[in-house]
């Protein structure tokens, strides 16, 4: 099991189409979604709050299809007149679906006007060029998971921004019910902490523990608590389960390791992950947002 620990572990992002088969049985399963979608939008509000010289500008990291995005920026129009978007994700169709709910609220009535420059391209190679305007708000929703330098990324967003602007980070909680299986999990694998972190399954507490180290200031808020139905997951031969459980450790086809599998569902039978009296095997996630404000030149 060590190679497939070592190798392949938290990797499923780089088969990107049995990644997306796999996320959509995990939407199949979870509630709540339209939680952390209103949090985002609250603590936008406040992050906006900044002068911008007659343009917001915007970086978006990894935007993907822009269903976060949508709600951020609905709220930017309602806040500044003008709000220009730097758009860096590296799918063609991610791009396309965001065009799409960019076509949307450019019809909406009696909201601020937006421009967007598409950047097809991971993190890595959109920091390695030459640094354009610093900006106002600088957001990486659910992706910091797959970036491949954790530390690196965090204090480029941090460079690019302007002063008073705001960085706002959301991932998975390592206190959440899911967050705990999975550190348990690798922990009872042997998996140390520098191969965790060089694989996607990276929590809350990774990213506060860089801006501590970097002296920069942040505020947490945790979204409320969302079901994840993993009955399926059990069921030998179900198609779905075995979809749910490799987005869940965010590894492609576990079923085909016996051994490896087997560790997973001894830990999420676990009555810390709360089966339900209904024979419904249910565990909770929930996800924190980290802002951490520039201070103003002189402040």
């Amino acid at each position: 099991m060590e190679t497939v620990v070592t190798g392949e572990l938290g990797g499923i992002a780089r088969r990107r189409q049995h990644y997306e088969i796999a996320y959509r049985s995990y939407l199949d399963a979870c509630s709540g979604r339209q939680y952390y979608l209103q949090l985002l939008g609250e603590t936008t509000a406040t992050a906006a709050d900044v002068e911008a010289d007659g343009c917001f500008r915007v970086l978006s990291i990894g935007g993907g299809s822009g269903e976060a995005d949508s709600v951020i920026l609905r709220k930017l129009q309602e806040i500044h007149h003008n709000t220009h978007v730097i758009v860096v994700e590296p799918s063609e169709d991610y791009i396309s679906e965001y065009k799409e709910q960019e076509a949307l609220m450019e019809h909406e009535p009696d909201t601020g006007r937006l421009t967007f420059d598409w950047l097809q391209q991971r993190a890595e190679e959109y920091f390695s060029q030459e640094a354009g305007d610093k900006c106002h708000l600088i957001h990486a929703i659910h992706v910091l998971y797959h970036v491949d330098d954790l530390s690196a990324t965090l204090m480029n967003m941090w460079d690019s921004l302007a002063d008073g602007g705001s960085m706002v980070v959301m991932i998975e909680s390592g206190e959440s019910n899911l967050g705990r299986w999975r550190l348990k999990v690798l922990e009872a694998l042997g998996v140390p902490e520098d191969k965790r972190m060089a694989t996607c399954l990276r929590v809350s507490s990774d990213v506060m523990k860089i801006l501590d180290d970097k002296n920069i200031d942040y505020s947490v808020t945790s979204t409320s608590p969302e079901d994840i139905d993993v009955t399926e997951c059990f069921k030998e031969g179900s198609e779905s389960g075995e979809l749910l459980l490799d987005f869940l450790i965010q590894t492609a086809y576990v079923s085909l390791n016996p051994e490896l599998r087997l560790v997973l569902l001894q830990y999420l039978d676990s009555p810390e992950f709360f089966p339900k009296a209904n024979d419904r095997v249910v565990i909770t996630q929930y996800t924190d947002v980290i802002v951490a404000k520039k201070k103003s030149t002189g402040v």
